[in-house]
């Protein structure tokens, strides 16, 4: 039985989870904290029900100040080899549930349809940005893989694209935009909670290894888990228990929900999609009591309704925006230590010019930061309406 998801199916399952009830951030580091907002979408039922969702430690990064961006150059040493890392896995089965591949100890997998043309025109879509931006802005391209790269059994590995192809493909045609090769940075953390087994989106670890191996490449600082204030949450059913058709292996093996809150000086600013009405409010959710348990990967920003700009007390003169889909949600917060100012705009939603921003508020980097499904999928299509 060779199965594989579509692009056209697997690229809507990646589209982020919303609330359509209004939910108020946290106060983190002096915002208020009583503004509310709303995401765009519905998630249906409000209760705890677990049914689906609309599709919708120290590092060797280099620290101190501005570094010119003809300085910073792709990386030679083993991160960025064109040798596929090395993952070890075991020999479970698993059986396709609902649209989702569901392994014998709970663990559901979307498999990866690939797309070596869409891939393709997402590179040349970013290569045509850093034409338009000029040599003294940076642009990077991290397109992260998903579990399917790191948990799907060998045995089953014929049912499924290989990410690591698609990504290795796609950077081939990047002119001027620096790849940051999460897929090896992520292989080398297989063994610890890097992805839910119960959700389509990575763990906020996960996020967290991703932002190291960025920061490295684009030579800011970055802190240490230690720096990090941890909540843990458990019970965690996410999305995949409604992708998997609500299949009680999914259920009855829920995650643990653990984030990371930094601890340093920031405010953020909120915007609509069209950079209007902003407003001050916190990074993360005051509470998750409201949510359905299905919801709280929403704790990141609210979710992807809004475009946020994130002000620091680092002080480096590096300022980026991340053009993400909502990988780059839990990605975000792992930079409040790198950067001095971080902008956070949705490629789905986002009304304005990336150039033009850059522009406007003095950037020096451009990080385009989504899953494989969106980058090599027909998400990335948005992108050329962006520029």
């Amino acid at each position: 039985m060779k199965k594989a998801i579509s692009v056209l199916v697997t690229a809507a399952l990646f589209m982020s989870l919303t609330a359509c009830e209004k939910i108020s951030r946290d106060d983190d580091s002096g915002t208020s904290g009583l503004d509310s907002i709303s995401s765009e979408g519905s998630t249906g039922n409000k209760s705890d029900s677990l049914s689906s969702v609309s599709d919708s430690e120290s590092t060797d990064s280099v620290p101190g100040s501005t570094v010119e961006s003809s300085q910073i150059t792709q990386s030679t040493d083993e991160s960025t080899s064109h040798d596929k890392p090395v993952v070890p896995t075991d020999n479970q089965g698993g059986e396709m549930s609902g649209s989702v591949l569901v392994l014998d100890d709970g663990r559901a997998i979307d498999l990866y349809g690939g797309g070596y043309e869409r891939g393709q025109n997402y590179a040349e879509t970013l290569s045509k940005l850093k034409q338009m931006v000029g040599d003294n802005v940076n642009v990077f391209s991290l397109v992260a893989p998903t579990a399917v790269s790191f948990y799907l059994p060998d045995d089953l590995a014929y049912m499924s694209g290989s990410e690591w192809d698609n990504i290795d493909y796609l950077n081939g045609y990047l002119d001027g935009v620096i790849p940051v090769d999460a897929y090896t940075a992520l292989s080398r953390h297989v063994d610890e909670d890097i992805y839910f087994r119960t959700d389509h989106h990575w763990q906020p670890l996960g996020a967290y290894y991703a932002a190291e191996e960025f920061a490295k490449t684009a030579q800011v600082p970055f802190a240490p888990l230690s720096d990090y204030e941890t909540v843990t949450m458990e019970g965690y059913v996410g999305t995949m228990y409604g992708y998997s058709g609500d299949n009680p292996l999914v259920r009855n093996n829920p995650d643990k929900f653990t984030y990371y809150k930094p601890k340093n000086e920031y405010t953020v600013t909120y915007y609509t999609q069209s950079l209007e009405n902003p407003y001050e409010a916190g990074m993360f959710l005051k509470t998750l009591d409201n949510l359905a348990v299905v919801q709280w990967y929403l704790v990141f920003f609210g979710g992807d309704g809004e475009v946020a700009h994130v002000h620091t007390d680092v002080g480096n003169g590096r300022k980026l925006v991340i053009v993400k889909d909502s990988y780059g949600n839990a990605f975000a917060p792992c930079l409040a230590n790198s950067f001095e100012d971080i902008w956070v705009v949705d490629m789905r939603g986002f009304e304005k010019s990336i150039s033009q921003l850059v522009k406007d508020e003095g950037l020096t980097d451009v990080l385009f930061c989504m899953n494989s499904f969106s980058a090599t999928g027909d998400n990335q299509y948005k992108l050329a309406d962006k520029l």
